[in-house]
């Protein structure tokens, strides 16, 4: 019998813990890959976490987050096709104005939104936050605490101050973290909702009053995330 190089006993009981705890029809299998930063911080998501899960209950959370779109947004990525033939549509190749979205999801569903043509600013993002106070209650109420990324303009120190003036918490994400945020799942419900009634977005942006045309389809778009959608990406993204 040929002698090869011995195995070391860590790989042994690699290979025993491997064979025991998972099938073997389970190591085969090729899955999904889900990308994570790099520079993503396993202490600071740890201490983020523990903190999050001493300090606070679910329904007191109150994500914010951002999300882009325009006429693209709205064309489907596949087709159907005769096989051996491309599946061909004709598109607009210049996107149109932009337009972001601001959501507030809650276990309640969609708190508050607001939706601006082009970026917010810091002024901007204020007047937001202003309307999603009045939403909201005191803490340790349900909806008492928000929770954002890291964006400059969510950090700006005034912003702090009028979240506390009111009685409320404000909690930053850890950098790198979408998981961390129900509201990113929620985007992709929403720009599916926008593929299904393209015509409808694509027509909106070719009307007399297109600014007000766009911001009801995209309200539409936005609100088709129900309490029960919200329920489920808190669970997914670790807070239930």
């Amino acid at each position: 019998m040929p002698k090869g190089k011995p195995i070391s006993v860590d790989l042994r009981w690699a290979i025993v813990r491997t064979h025991t705890l998972f099938p073997l029809d389970t190591l085969a299998a090729y899955t999904g890959l889900t990308r994570k930063a790099i520079e993503r911080s396993a202490l600071k998501h740890a201490r983020y976490t523990f903190h999050v899960g001493l300090y606070y209950l679910p329904y007191q959370l109150v994500f914010v987050d951002e999300s882009s779109c325009d006429r693209c947004t709205s064309y489907r990525g596949k087709a159907w096709a005769i096989i051996g033939q491309r599946a061909v549509r004709k598109a607009f190749f210049v996107r149109g104005k932009r337009y972001s979205v601001l959501p507030a999801i809650s276990l309640d569903g969609i708190l508050w939104v607001d939706i601006v043509e082009g970026s917010f600013n810091s002024e901007s993002f204020e007047q937001f936050i202003d309307g999603l106070l009045d939403r909201m209650n005191p803490f340790p109420g349900p909806n008492s605490v928000i929770v954002m990324d890291n964006c400059k303009i969510h950090k700006a120190e005034n912003i702090r101050q009028m979240i506390e003036a009111r009685g409320m918490r404000c909690l930053y994400l850890p950098l790198y973290s979408p998981d961390y945020n129900p509201m990113e799942p929620g985007f992709s419900k929403m720009k599916a909702h926008m593929r299904r009634e393209g015509h409808r977005f694509r027509s909106a942006t070719e009307s007399s009053d297109e600014k007000a045309a766009v911001l009801a389809e995209l309200h539409k778009a936005v609100f088709s995330i129900t309490p029960q959608d919200a329920q489920g990406w808190f669970r997914h993204s670790g807070y239930i």
